[in-house]
């Protein structure tokens, strides 16, 4: 018989465990300069995610620690990086303490500093099921899923698709309009990445009823109010399964009644890679302004009796006469077309601030 024990019995009284310490769950992540604070799950959950989980509105757009917009000093406290920022921040950041919320899991209470919007998005993470799936192209598909939750968004934002049984996750934009409510069915447009796991699973077979987790809205790509009194134009450029952003993005801004004149180019490979067309003339049909849309083909064939306009998308922006400086320019697709964009719009006067993307990394 243990001595505690011999001596509770001697005593006629019962014995009583010693309690047991209770491990804390949560770590406390404070915002200098504020009163801003929330709770980060222990050794699960990246800063970022639990910012917008609380409602915060934490810079960010990419998520995987490639744009740099979520990155914020750390001012005390310790994280575990889920990769090198040291690729990503300059030798200034570092020195200065910078990490990126998007890739850091707290070991310990943080105190940070990061310059946080008037409202953030709520992060809904909840499971949905997949209820529609169709071929757009020879290479891109709609997806439809019906969640559990109904979830908040912008138009052009994107979410998280969790399948378990493979154990990854991939994030794809909205191609549907939230048109001033919360979703219960989100609409992807998704494209054959070949090797790609997630794509590879989705393509070889109809995955309708498959069950999934979600978690969104991310990023910061959305239309922005208009400026001065006489705002310029808008112009889109997107290539591939970018169509879906752009999509839901000007579809919203015809029901908001969006006054300004826009141009959107679309850029494809050949005519197979086109898709979307009636759907961006019924956009058309109710803008308010004049909406004008030019698809590009950079690989068509000569002979194929195609009368659009040839070559890289990019250069198609040359043909507009625009008060360039004024214009705000929305882009969306794959890395080396965006950058091809960026450089054609700084080189024509767009302000650097009236650039906005989403790059498909």
């Amino acid at each position: 018989m243990k001595l505690l024990e011999w001596l509770g019995l001697q005593q006629g009284g019962a014995v009583s465990a010693a309690p047991k310490r209770k491990h804390r769950e949560t770590f406390k992540v404070s915002v200098a300069g504020g009163e801003q604070s929330f709770e980060v799950e222990k050794g699960r959950k990246v800063i970022l995610n639990a910012a917008l989980s609380a409602g915060l509105g934490f810079p960010h757009n990419c998520r995987v620690g490639s744009c740099t917009q979520c990155k914020c000093t750390l001012k005390s406290g310790k994280v575990r990086e889920l990769t090198d920022s040291s690729y990503v921040l300059s030798a200034e950041d570092l020195k200065a303490g910078m990490i990126l919320a998007c890739q850091s899991i707290p070991e310990t209470d943080l105190e940070i500093e990061v310059n946080l919007t008037s409202g953030g998005d709520r992060l809904v993470e909840t499971r949905g099921t997949i209820v529609g799936q169709k071929n757009l192209t020879h290479d891109i598909v709609e997806l439809r899923v019906a969640l559990d939750d109904a979830m908040p968004m912008k138009a052009g934002q994107y979410a998280e698709l969790r399948l378990e049984e493979l154990s990854l996750s991939r994030n794809y934009s909205f191609a549907v309009a939230p048109k001033g409510q919360e979703l219960n069915e989100l609409v992807f447009h998704i494209r054959k990445v070949p090797g790609g796991r997630f794509t590879e699973w989705l393509f070889e077979a109809n995955r309708q009823e498959t069950r999934l987790s979600v978690s969104g809205p991310f990023g910061d790509f959305y239309l922005r109010a208009p400026e001065g009194e006489k705002p310029a134009p808008i112009v889109c450029v997107a290539g591939g399964s970018g169509m879906a952003p752009i999509l839901s993005l000007l579809d919203q801004a015809k029901w908001a009644g969006e006054t300004r004149d826009a141009y959107y180019l679309f850029g494809a490979r050949t005519q197979r890679d086109l898709y979307a067309a009636d759907e961006i003339a019924r956009i058309q049909q109710g803008w308010r302004g004049s909406l004008n849309f030019t698809q590009v083909l950079s690989e068509e064939a000569a002979n194929s009796g195609w009368e659009g306009p040839r070559g890289y998308v990019t250069d198609a922006l040359n043909k507009l006469n625009l008060d360039w400086p004024r214009v705000q320019a929305y882009l969306c697709g794959p890395p080396a077309m965006i950058d091809a964009a960026i450089a054609r719009f700084s080189a024509l006067g767009v302000k650097p601030e009236h650039i906005h993307y989403d790059k498909f990394e």
